[in-house]
C-alpha cells in the first residue's frame, strides 16, 4: 500500500462519545448525547434525521461554535490527530475557514450584508494564504463559476441583497470550498436551491472529495440527496445515533424501526394513489425524554424491554455497521 493510500485509510475526524448540553431553568437539554463516528479523507458521511435530532449541534460542536450556555461537556473530537475540544481559541480560528469549513442553512449567517462579494471572498483567502489580491480575486471568480454563478466578474462587485436566496446560498458554498479544506461540514446547504443547481453542487462536492481528498459531513433530512451523495450514513434521533452503515446498507436494509419509518415517509416509495405513510406521534421534547429507548413511544415493535437503554448492536466483521435497538428489523418482532 502506498503512503498516500495509507493516509486516506486513516480517519481524518474521530468523534467519540460527544455530549453537548444546554442548561436551562427547567433542566438540562441533552442536544447531543454520546455521539460517535469517524470519517476518512475523501469520504462523505450523511447525517440524517428529523428536525431537533441533534444533527446541526453535532456539526457546530466539531467547529467549536456552540453558543453559550451550550457547551461540550464530554467526549472527544480529534481532527487529523489534534484534539479540538481543548484546542486554544486562536489555533481553532486558524483551522476554521481554512482546513475545516462549514456551510450553514441560512446564507445570511455567512455573508456580511454591507460588504461586496469580492471583499468577502478574497478576505477568506487572504486570512489563511499569503497570496496577492489579484490571485485571490481570480480564485474567487473560479469558485463562483464552480457553483454555477454566471457572469462572475459582475457578481463579485455585487452586494448580498442583490442576490436571490438560492444565489446567496451558492456564494456561501463557494466561500466554504474556496480554500480547498480537508473537512467540510454542510448543514442542509442545498435546501433553498432548485433541482438543477442542487445537482450541480452535489456533483461539485463529489468531485472535490474524489480529487482532493476533502471529507464531508452532509447534514440533511433529505434521504434522496443522501442516496446519491454519501458513502456512509448515520441516522440520529433525540441526540443519539440510532443506526449507521454504508449508504446501501442503511437505505436498502434498515435495521432500526426509525430508519424504516423515515424511508417509508418518502413519497416516491409509496404506491400511486395510496395514503402517504408516516411515523406516528411526534419527537419527544428534549426536556422530557422517556427512559430507555427514546423512540419507543412511536415504535410498533416496542415492548417492556425497551424501557432499558438499548446498546449499539454491531454486525460481526463490520465495525461501521450497527443499530441502537432491542428489536432490530432483522429480528422477529
Amino acid at each position: 500500500m502506498s503512503a498516500t493510500a495509507a493516509m486516506r485509510d486513516e480517519p481524518l475526524l474521530v468523534v467519540d462519545g460527544l455530549c453537548t448540553h444546554f442548561p436551562t431553568r427547567a433542566g438540562v437539554v441533552k442536544a447531543v448525547d454520546g455521539v460517535s463516528f469517524s470519517l476518512r479523507r475523501g469520504e462523505i458521511l450523511g447525517l440524517v434525521g428529523e428536525s431537533g435530532s441533534g444533527k446541526s449541534i453535532t456539526g457546530y460542536s466539531i467547529l467549536g461554535l456552540v453558543d453559550p450556555p451550550g457547551r461540550v461537556v464530554a467526549g472527544s473530537i480529534r481532527y487529523d490527530g489534534v484534539e479540538l475540544t481543548t484546542l486554544p481559541g486562536e489555533a481553532m480560528r486558524r483551522l476554521r475557514g481554512n482546513r475545516i469549513s462549514m456551510v450553514v442553512q441560512d446564507p445570511m449567517a455567512t455573508l456580511n450584508p454591507v460588504l461586496r462579494i469580492d471583499r468577502q471572498m478574497t478576505e477568506t483567502i487572504l486570512a489563511h494564504d499569503d497570496v496577492g489580491e489579484a490571485l485571490a480575486l481570480e480564485r474567487a471568480r473560479d469558485a463562483l463559476l464552480r457553483v454555477g454563478i454566471a457572469s462572475p466578474d459582475e457578481r463579485l462587485r455585487a452586494y448580498p441583497h442583490q442576490f436571490s436566496g438560492g444565489m446567496r446560498q451558492r456564494v456561501a458554498i463557494a466561500i466554504a470550498l474556496i480554500n480547498r479544506p480537508d473537512l467540510v461540514i454542510a448543514d442542509e446547504p442545498t435546501t433553498a436551491l432548485d433541482v438543477t443547481i442542487q445537482g450541480q453542487i452535489l456533483h461539485e462536492v463529489q468531485t472535490l472529495a474524489r480529487e482532493t481528498g476533502t471529507a464531508l459531513v452532509w447534514i440533511t433530512h433529505d434521504l434522496t440527496v443522501v442516496a446519491g451523495l454519501a458513502d456512509r450514513v448515520c441516522v440520529m434521533y433525540a441526540g443519539r445515533i440510532v443506526e449507521q452503515g454504508t449508504t446501501a446498507q442503511v437505505l436498502e436494509s434498515p435495521a432500526h424501526p426509525y430508519t424504516r419509518g423515515l424511508l417509508d415517509s418518502v413519497p416516491a416509495r409509496n404506491a400511486r394513489g395510496a395514503r402517504l405513510r408516516q411515523i406516528p406521534g411526534m419527537p419527544p421534547a428534549p426536556l422530557g425524554l422517556p427512559d430507555g429507548c427514546a423512540f419507543r413511544e412511536r415504535c410498533p415493535r416496542a415492548d417492556e424491554a425497551c424501557v432499558a437503554d438499548p446498546p449499539m448492536r454491531g454486525t460481526p466483521g463490520d465495525p461501521d455497521r450497527g443499530a441502537r435497538c432491542h428489536h432490530p428489523l432483522d429480528d422477529a418482532p
